[in-house]
């Protein structure tokens, strides 16, 4: 059953409101955190919990509630909702002000949405290869900070949805950046590459646990730079997201990626990462 939490209260998804003034309405003042539930528990919990306290550090808002009162209310979000598997989303805005101003409010309760949802169950037979479409990184340059203010990876993933492609990878001084809402990895003669961490990407938490298990595994992985010629050149490609978990990539542009399927390394990849799931034995 998807439940709402807000601000202290619980309540059901369709009855959860805040107010026309909330900074996160007005501004895109905010910032936000989705996780997975598998088998009743928050996957890498404690890795969302420090990126989120990195996001409100660098947007400037104390957080409301201490280490100890996010668990116990995430794990009462997850007992409440009773879902599996579920999406966990996490919104935290400065908080309501009135009348605006674009001057940070000397004294503001932050504004706190938590809602646990079914998520989709996807077999994995059923992973279809995505068609991407390479597009001018045109955001702001603090990918890094999980911010609700997503207007241009809207406006960029649509474009690519309007011109028949599942998604786009963003591209800078002509580096790859990421997708629009997860971090790409590419594979040339058997090496897993993916850009480092930088202000112009998010620090993914799938991210770095596909990395890890890489690290662990006799597969070799690079944090290194990728240019777009390079990105067209691979012999695999996928994108990686609390979502989307590893999900590869048959087609940039109008270049085939290997013979269009999932390649061999995102089989054992993908393996590794549902082997890693909470409540697999």
């Amino acid at each position: 059953m998807a439940v709402a939490y807000l601000n202290g209260e619980w309540m059901a998804p369709e009855d959860a409101k805040v107010s026309v003034f909330d900074r996160g309405f007005m501004f895109g003042d905010g910032i936000y955190e989705v996780m997975a539930v598998y088998n009743g528990e928050v996957f890498t919990l404690d890795q969302h919990l420090v990126r989120l306290q990195r996001s409100l550090d660098a947007i400037r808002v104390k957080s409301p509630y201490d280490e100890a009162t996010w668990l116990s209310i995430i794990t009462e979000a997850v007992a409440r909702g009773n879902e599996n598997p579920a999406y966990l989303y996490l919104q935290v805005t400065r908080g309501v002000e009135s009348p605006r101003s674009h001057v940070y409010p000397a004294s503001v309760q932050p504004t706190v949405l938590m809602t646990v949802m079914a998520a989709p169950i996807l077999a994995r037979n059923e992973v279809v290869p995505y068609k991407v479409v390479t597009k001018q990184d045109i955001r702001w340059s603090r990918g890094d900070i999980k911010v609700v203010s997503l207007i241009a990876n809207g406006l960029l993933k649509n474009e690519a949805v309007d011109a028949g492609f599942d998604d786009a990878v963003l591209i800078r001084d002509g580096a790859v950046t990421e997708a629009t809402a997860a971090n790409v990895f590419i594979v040339k003669d058997g090496v897993v590459i993916t850009p480092p961490k930088s202000n112009y990407l998010l620090h993914g938490i799938t991210r770095a646990h596909v990395i890890n298990l890489l690290r662990a595994s006799e597969i070799t992985i690079e944090e290194r730079s990728i240019s777009e010629e390079e990105l067209l050149a691979a012999d695999e490609v996928w994108i990686t997201s609390t979502g989307h978990e590893v999900w590869p990539v048959g087609q940039v542009n109008d270049q085939v990626i290997g013979n269009g399927s999932a390649g061999v390394i995102w089989q054992a990849v993908d393996e590794l990462f549902q082997a890693s799931k909470p409540g697999v034995p």
